[in-house]
């Protein structure tokens, strides 16, 4: 045993080790707790604990896996010296109440049966995957002679830690009190998890230990296995551990359909203890082969070669310390415990057999923690103590072979379904109101199912959210979308033939100038009418005066008085003693007195509707910029107007990229992507090219700050752009580019999910989303 060793174990073994626990209270080593997270454990080592999030490891290609293993040598050789570092990888089950969550309740308004569709097609997907969900943490432990010591400790190397993890993809935030409080009270308390709170200043009030809230209600231990509540659980420790292992080893592990606790935990060894410790080793080889070599030489055997297994061992011991000396490697003691729960003992022994087989062919082996398995249960727990000799040295490029990574997951709680993950197949629930832009594309070419994606996301959300909370407005240039409206109950009004004024204004009284955006809309609009090469500065302000004039009497009544029309508009203009103002009122003259006067009348859509679909397909092509523009602006209305009452808006805009072919509406349709979001409104854009968005400037801008994308089949060359954008790898890419319908890639923030959405065919859902007039699937 190295002295750090030694030192490590006196620190970590609990004073009363002997002494058999009175009460389940007493199972738990801590001693006190600290509103930030931390811990305090046998009287000097505090502790706190990290949630970092996975990264797609799996389908990363081999110089990107590379890549990742020297960020984790780095992370290793940057944890602090002489004390604990633990990587702990939860497995749970999704539970009932998470699916419960996301079933549709019957509503009796004639859409049930849609929404029992959807419960089978959770069911199904929910069955085919793991239902495992993983959490992962780091806890990093320390001994210090005050809190406030190791507070300041943990501020430093959390944060260096945050950089070390920031390197590999993956997001490092501190846990707080209640969060690391849970994590413990899920694992002793099994079928209790949808019932936590804590509340340390009650418990202080109160007088009650924080134990109480996370002790097992009971606690029956054996040699080799012991029972908590009706759960069995046994904890394994890793004997076995080979020079060169699989770097997927550890997410092999997790990846079994069990609930476990895995930890990995590992102490630096200072270089010149390594060194010493290698050296000592190296003599102790020599010594024996001399003493072999002397043996045979006795018995009168000359020149007996020498075995191989000291050959091995003292080439290995060479390798390392080279490795220690001069490739700038580390040394670490690893212990590499897993906890493993069942419902019976029968099933108990099963998992055991299956994980010591499974990690035999990966060059490692585990056994039973016999007569030590409280102390290895507190060892595999995210305490950050070592309380078993298990211990093995190694360099901390062979540690750094067992990544904690797999792939990404997105569960939201309050989310809809969007389909199951292609590396996993668990399901991708995703809650776009949760994000901190809920704005969103979706991209594919014809074929790929992106109109599909967007009405299949319709619905689940017009199910999910009652008329009396939501709006859905939808831009419907091609006449796609009239059946989804109509069935869900929404009105379907096609612009050009119904009427929208385009001086509605939804007064935001927050604004300091709340003509100003409705100003430059007017502009715009004029320019669209003038047809020339752009307004210059003496029209426009003349535009401006003409718009304060117009809404003097609107703006006075505070919006109680009816919104002017465009004839309003124009007898202003044509008040104005100026030439330039006659120009502009003989321009909009055929749009108010002659056969393009549509929009010169009162708005006669019904706003009582929850659901609209405006259809652009009736617009004539000298008619399409300005009424697209006029309905953009409608949109905006409506979305400030729910943000009034309370209620969210989700607009969806179908072939997009053509919004983006007139530089005008291209604008304006970036700027209402903008300003949606300060009004509670969520924004979709769907296009088969986004070539013509990212030529651009407004839109690649759009794309790039958006949180929510998702990416179904791509033409190679948009595939290999939107990789750029987005950083993506060469194997990532494969999840769209040449894949079926309802296959893709989605972008959630910072997170990279590979999912597969299907709809069954024989299903009222598929034939109200399909559009397909040959095989009634997919766009």
């Amino acid at each position: 045993m190295i002295p750090t060793e030694k030192k490590i174990k006196t620190r970590h073994r609990e004073k009363n080790y002997f002494k058999v626990p009175r009460s389940t209270q007493d199972l738990i080593p801590v001693d006190a707790v600290y509103l930030d997270g931390m811990f305090l454990s046998n009287g000097g080592i505090y502790s706190k604990s990290y949630r970092f999030s996975d990264i797609n490891f799996d389908i990363a290609d081999g110089p990107e896996k590379e890549g990742i293993i020297r960020e984790m040598r780095a992370l290793i050789k940057a944890c602090t010296q002489s004390e604990v570092s633990q990587i702990t990888i939860i497995n749970r089950h999704i539970n009932r109440e998470l699916l419960d969550r996301l079933r549709y309740p019957d509503a009796g308004d004639g859409q049930d049966a849609l929404r029992r569709e959807l419960n089978d097609i959770l069911e199904s997907q929910a069955g085919r995957g793991t239902g495992i969900m993983q959490e992962r943490y780091f806890t990093m432990s320390v001994c210090k002679s005050t809190a406030k010591e190791a507070q300041i400790h943990f501020d430093r190397a959390g944060t260096e830690m945050k950089l070390k993890f920031a390197g590999v993809g993956s997001r490092f935030v501190p846990v707080g009190l209640s969060e690391r409080l849970r994590v413990l009270h899920d694992f002793y308390r099994p079928g209790d998890e949808d019932y936590w709170h804590f509340d340390l200043e009650d418990k202080r009030r109160k007088g009650h230990s924080f134990k109480d809230s996370i002790a097992p209600m009971s606690f029956l231990p054996a040699p080799d296995y012991f029972k908590i509540g009706m759960k069995y659980v046994r904890v394994l420790a890793m004997t076995e551990y080979a020079t060169w292992v699989f770097p997927e080893t550890l997410m092999a592990l997790a990846d079994l359909d069990m609930e476990m606790i895995l930890s990995v935990s590992f102490v630096p060894v200072p270089m010149d203890e390594a060194v010493k410790f290698h050296m000592r080793k190296l003599d102790s080889v020599e010594a024996n082969s001399m003493q072999f070599q002397h043996r045979q030489l006795q018995r009168m055997h000359v020149a007996m070669p020498e075995p191989l297994h000291f050959q091995k061992e003292r080439q290995g011991l060479t390798d390392n310390l080279n490795d220690i000396t001069s490739r700038d490697q580390g040394m670490v003691l690893a212990t590499i415990t897993l906890a493993h729960t069942a419902d019976t003992l029968e099933q108990l022994d099963s998992d055991t057999k299956l994980i010591r087989s499974m990690t035999r062919g990966k060059n490692c082996d585990f056994n039973t923690c016999t007569d030590q398995q409280l102390d290895a249960l507190n060892t595999v727990l995210p305490y950050g103590l070592d309380r078993i000799s298990m211990d093995r040295s190694l360099t901390s490029e062979s540690l750094a072979a067992y990544v904690p990574f797999k792939a990404e997951e997105i569960c939201d709680p309050t989310g809809v379904l969007y389909g199951q993950n292609a590396a996993t197949r668990n399901l991708v629930v995703v809650d776009r109101l949760a994000k901190s832009s809920g704005n969103g594309f979706v991209l594919g070419m014809t074929g790929g199912g992106k109109s599909f994606f967007c009405k299949e996301e319709l619905v689940s959300l017009r199910l999910k959210y009652p008329p009396s909370k939501a709006d859905f407005l939808i831009l419907d240039p091609e006449m796609e979308w009239a059946r989804v409206a109509t069935e869900l109950g929404g009105e379907v009004y096609h612009v050009g033939q119904d009427s929208i004024n385009p001086f509605d204004l939804e007064l935001d009284l927050t604004e300091r100038s709340p003509l100003a955006y409705k100003t430059e809309f007017i502009t715009t609009f004029c320019e669209k009418v003038s047809e020339g090469d752009g307004l210059d500065a003496q029209t426009k302000s003349l535009i401006d005066r003409a718009v304060r004039m117009v809404y003097k009497d609107f703006l006075k009544s505070k919006g109680k008085k009816a919104a002017p029309l465009l004839g309003d508009f124009r007898s202003v203009l044509l008040n104005m003693e100026n030439q330039r103002a006659q120009e502009l009122a003989l321009s909009l003259e055929r749009f108010v007195d002659g056969a393009l006067n549509t929009f010169a009348k009162p708005t006669n859509i019904d706003s009582g509707s929850s659901l609209i679909c405006y259809s652009l397909s009736g617009l004539r092509d000298q008619m399409k910029p300005i009424g697209t523009l006029i309905t953009l602006d409608h949109l905006l209305g409506r979305v400030m107007r729910n943000y009034k009452q309370g209620k969210i808006t989700f607009v969806y805009a179908d072939e997009f990229a053509l919004l983006f072919q007139d530089e005008d509406t291209g604008k304006f349709f970036a700027n209402l992507w903008r300003r949606i979001r300060k009004y509670n409104g969520y924004c979709t854009g769907a296009t088969q090219n986004c070539e013509e968005v990212l030529e651009s400037e407004s839109g690649r801008a759009m794309l790039s700050n958006t949180d929510f994308v998702v990416m179904l089949n791509q033409s190679p060359t948009n595939a290999h752009r939107l990789a750029q954008l987005y950083k993506i790898t060469e194997n990532q890419e494969k999840f769209f580019k040449d894949v079926p319908p309802g296959h893709g890639l989605m972008k959630v923030g910072g997170t990279l999910v590979p999912f597969v959405s299907t709809v069954p065919r024989d299903t009222k859902l598929y034939r109200l989303l399909s559009t397909n007039p040959r095989e009634g699937k997919w766009d």
